[in-house]
């Protein structure tokens, strides 16, 4: 993974805006719609601050969903 394509990514993660009240989020980034679930999963019990996220993300690169691989990639050929 490109160092650009981290760095977008934990972008959206420190931007990452919760839901209220089970509502989508209509300025939401698709990014971190499409990686939602995926940061869920192996990143909830990973506190947030100094890039444990985004580390945490890169470790399990290879399992990321798709989507959410799709997403990221989408937003390196934006940037």
């Amino acid at each position: 993974m490109t160092k650009r394509l981290l760095l977008t990514l934990s972008g959206i993660l420190v931007l990452a805006a919760t839901r209220v009240n089970g509502q989508p989020n209509p300025n939401e980034h698709p990014v971190l719609t499409a990686c939602k679930h995926d940061i869920a999963r192996f990143c909830s019990k990973v506190p947030p601050g100094q890039g444990k996220v985004k580390a945490c993300m890169k470790e399990h690169l290879s399992q990321l969903s798709e989507p959410c691989k799709e997403a990221l990639f989408q937003a390196w050929l934006r940037d």
